[in-house]
Order: structure tokens, then C-alpha cells, then sequence
């Protein structure tokens, strides 16, 4: 047997085996999938409703890739949980809240909810997402999401709806109010009213290297009402689907530019690219393309790296002066900061200016906008992986 195919069988066998364990992860810890809209459903319908419906009534692809996503959004989550375990906190894993809205069933789970009894009286829940990359700011679907989460806690709580189940999908408990359950399962005296609790949500967002939060967040009806209309939307198109009354090219996709549809399953057929002409003759270009851009990527990456510990060892190094290693020499300096020009401020000065001088009737946005110039247009080249 030749090595590649030797390879290729290792590949193979452990895709099989994170395939295996992400279908008994879900069927344990989320059940049908198809019967509910979950939080993470109304999170994509909010960025693209036409891949949300998909994800609902098609096949799951199952690439090694997306697997090896999936699981590392796991083992993440298992090692939070693990952290929080052995700080003594009381900690409620995958509290699952189920819900009906205009009799669409809604089913929510939390990654983790703190809990702090009488006379703290405090909830925080944590969600967890993985990353390639920390994010600078939240995603709106990763924050409708979270929001949904904290909102359907809050409306919830005396209502018996809330389940927890062990690790292997054991239902620990059921149809219980959240303060029954906390009682239950952590011996913990929760108000009988949500009022009298302090509550709030975070976002967590890890990757290889780093870790960031995004939050508090506290409740916001008008964020609930947005998650729940999702909700009703999804299912009614949903039901729509079922019935043969709704094809998949009649629901609205995500419009203008978006970095995500590159990487949707479902992105073959998908309205949002019209097909022009076939050129299969091109298809080895763009491949080269893409793999000189990764490429570069990685080598841009190796270079960060490189200079980072060259910087230190200059710094460690005691001298100001250049460093000598025979063939080369290298210095770390401080170079100024580039000038900007903060336009709020000078649309704030110059507000305030006119103001003082009597001619507040000026339009400034309409002054900046007349200083301001357009650069010439340009050709872009856009390149979508077909999935």
C-alpha cells in the first residue's frame, strides 16, 4: 500500500470517529434539532435566513474541517468548564430552557450559568465561542443569541421549563422553575421573582493563544422581541418548506459583502451568485491562487513572530545600540505614531464654534462631507469556495 493512501486512511478514520462523536453529542445534549429553534438558528436567521432554513432541511456536510471546528468549539467549552469546576463556583452546564412563542417551539441552551444564592442573589451567563482569530467586537448573531439566552431566563424563571442533564444526556432534572432547580441541584435558595436577582451575560471568546470577553449585558425586551420574531419567522418558513410551499432560492440571503458566505454549506445553489458562464479551465488558477494567499498569510504570521522575538532580545539584550551577529545587525526603536484626523471631534469643535459665533444654522455633516474626496473606483477580484 502506497503512503499517501496510508494517509489519507488515518484522515479518514478520524473524521469518522469526530463524526461519531458529534452525532451522540447532539442527540444526548440537544436531541431532534429539526423539532425546535435553538438559539444558534435565530443567531444565523438574523446573518443569512436562507442558510439557517438549509441548515434546518438539508444534509449536515461532514468535512473533516467542519468537524475539527466543531469539536474544538467542545473541547473549549469542556476546559471553561473545567476551570470554573475547580474554583468551587456553582455552575449549571447546558441549562436547556424550553419555550413556546405564538406556538413556535423555542429551545435555548447555556453553555454555563453562575449561580450565587441568598443574600448574593447574582446569575452570570457565560457563553462560549472559539475562534481563529479574537474578534475585535461581538458579532450581532453571537450577541441576539446571548440576548435571547438572558431574555428567556428572565421571562421564564417561575415558569416550569427549565432541564439539566448529565454528561452523558441523562435528564438530571425536568420541567422545573429555575429557582426549583437550582435548589435541587446545587442546594441553592433562589428569590421566587427574577426582579430580586442580579443578572447578567457574557460573551467568551477563546482561540489557540488568547481569550477576550464581551459584556456585561443585562436584559433588553427589545432584543427578546428581535430573537423571537426570528423565531416565528424561521418556523413559519420552516413549515412553509415542509409543505411544498417554500423553495430554498425564495428566502432572503444575506446581502452585500459578507465574509461568512464563503465558508456556508450551503452556498452552491445560493441566489446571492448568479451564475454567468462555466470556465472549468480556470479552476487550477484559482486553486494556486488560493494556496499562494494562505501562503502568505502563514509566512506574514512567521515574520510577526520572528520580529516579536527579536524585539526581546534586543530589549534583554541592555543596549540601545545595534546588536552585532556577524553578517547582520538589528535594533528595536520606538517609531512616532502616525497622525489621524478624529472627524467626531471636529465635527464636535466645529459645532461648537459656529454655535458661539451665531451660525448654528450651518449644516456641518454637509461641510465635511464637501471636504471630503472619493478615490478613484477599482477592479476587485472575488473568489467564493463553492460548497
Amino acid at each position: 500500500m502506497k503512503q499517501p493512501d496510508r494517509t489519507e486512511g488515518l484522515r479518514s478514520l478520524i473524521r469518522q470517529g469526530l463524526q461519531a462523536v458529534s452525532q451522540q453529542s447532539t442527540a444526548a445534549h440537544l436531541g431532534d434539532r429539526s423539532t425546535y429553534v435553538g438559539m444558534s438558528d435565530i443567531g444565523q436567521h438574523w446573518e443569512c435566513p436562507r442558510a439557517a432554513l438549509a441548515r434546518k432541511v438539508m444534509p449536515t456536510p461532514n468535512s473533516l474541517e467542519r468537524l475539527l471546528t466543531l469539536q474544538r468549539g467542545h473541547w473549549f467549552e469542556s476546559g471553561v468548564g473545567q476551570a470554573l469546576a475547580s474554583l468551587g463556583l456553582h455552575v449549571l452546564p447546558q441549562l436547556e430552557i424550553s419555550w413556546q412563542h405564538q406556538g413556535v417551539p423555542i429551545k435555548a441552551h447555556l453553555d454555563f450559568v453562575l449561580v450565587w444564592g441568598a443574600p448574593v442573589n447574582a446569575i452570570r451567563i457565560l457563553e462560549v465561542k472559539s475562534t481563529d482569530k479574537l474578534p475585535a467586537s461581538p458579532h450581532d448573531s453571537h450577541l441576539l443569541q446571548l440576548h435571547g439566552q438572558l431574555g428567556l431566563l428572565t421571562q421564564a424563571w417561575d415558569k416550569p421549563v427549565f432541564n439539566i442533564r448529565a454528561e452523558d444526556g441523562t435528564l438530571l432534572h425536568k420541567k422545573m422553575t429555575f429557582p426549583q432547580l437550582c435548589l435541587a441541584h446545587l442546594g441553592l435558595q433562589l428569590p421566587a421573582t427574577a426582579d430580586k436577582t442580579s443578572m447578567e451575560a457574557w460573551l467568551l471568546c477563546l482561540s489557540m493563544q488568547d481569550v477576550t470577553t464581551f459584556g456585561p449585558y443585562t436584559f433588553n425586551q427589545a432584543m427578546l422581541d428581535t430573537a423571537l420574531d426570528h423565531a416565528v419567522q424561521l418556523w413559519g418558513d420552516l413549515t412553509a418548506h415542509r409543505a411544498g410551499n417554500l423553495s430554498l432560492s425564495q428566502v432572503t440571503c444575506a446581502q452585500g459583502f459578507y465574509p461568512i458566505c464563503s465558508y456556508c454549506e450551503y452556498n452552491g445553489d445560493c441566489p446571492k451568485f448568479p451564475q454567468g458562464v462555466q470556465m472549468p479551465q480556470w479552476e487550477p488558477a484559482l486553486e494556486k491562487l488560493t494556496v499562494l494567499k494562505e501562503q502568505r498569510t502563514a509566512l506574514d504570521n512567521e515574520i510577526k513572530e520572528m520580529e516579536t522575538v527579536l524585539k526581546l532580545v534586543h530589549r534583554q539584550s541592555g543596549t540601545r545600540d545595534w546588536v552585532d551577529t556577524g553578517k547582520y545587525r538589528f535594533r528595536a526603536s520606538v517609531a512616532t505614531g502616525r497622525n489621524t484626523l478624529n472627524r467626531e471631534v471636529l465635527h464636535e469643535e466645529l459645532t461648537d464654534i459656529f454655535r458661539f459665533e451665531g451660525l448654528g444654522d450651518i449644516d456641518v455633516d454637509a461641510l465635511l462631507a464637501r471636504c471630503e474626496r472619493t478615490g478613484a473606483p477599482f477592479e476587485r477580484l472575488s473568489i467564493s469556495t463553492i460548497n
